[in-house]
C-alpha cells in the first residue's frame, strides 16, 4: 500500500471508531419509561456528589450491552453486562474521566420498557457514562 492509502485506512478506521461511539444523549421513550439524556450532564452536575440510580442506554451498537469492568477502562476485564434499562447506583464521587464507579444494579423494566417484578443484579465495578441516562418512569 501507498503511504496515501494507508493514511486514508487510519483516518477512516479512527473515524468509524469515533461515530461507533456513545457520547450522544438518548432521549426516546421504551415503553413506559423515558430516557431523558446522560445522566452525567442532567443529573449529576446539578446534585451534591454522591450514590445516584441511573439506566443504562445507548446501547444500539452491535453489543446491545454495557460492560461493567474491573477497573476504569476497557482494558479491564468484564464483571457483568446489562441490557437496556437495567438501573445501575453509581457513586459520583468516585469518577476516574468518564469513568464512574457502580454500586449495585436492579432492574424495573424489560429492555422494551415494560414493567416487570423488582430483580436485583449484584454487581461492583466500573461503567463508561456515555452509557448511563436519567430516565422517568
Amino acid at each position: 500500500m501507498t503511504e496515501k492509502t494507508n493514511m486514508k485506512c487510519v483516518v477512516t478506521m479512527f473515524l468509524s471508531v469515533i461515530c461507533a461511539t456513545a457520547g450522544l444523549a438518548e432521549d426516546r421513550t421504551y415503553g413506559s419509561v423515558y430516557l431523558s439524556g446522560l445522566a452525567r450532564v442532567d443529573t449529576w452536575p446539578y446534585n451534591s456528589p454522591g450514590v445516584f440510580s441511573a439506566m443504562v442506554c445507548n446501547v444500539n451498537g452491535p453489543d446491545g450491552f454495557l460492560s461493567v469492568r474491573d477497573g476504569p477502562g476497557s482494558e479491564y476485564e468484564q464483571v457483568r453486562a446489562f441490557n437496556r434499562l437495567a438501573i445501575l447506583e453509581v457513586d459520583t464521587r468516585d469518577r476516574i474521566g468518564n469513568w464512574v464507579r457502580v454500586v449495585s444494579g436492579s432492574r424495573t423494566h424489560t429492555p422494551a420498557g415494560y414493567p416487570q417484578e423488582y430483580r436485583a443484579l449484584p454487581v461492583r465495578g466500573w461503567a463508561h457514562d456515555s452509557y448511563l441516562c436519567s430516565f422517568i418512569d
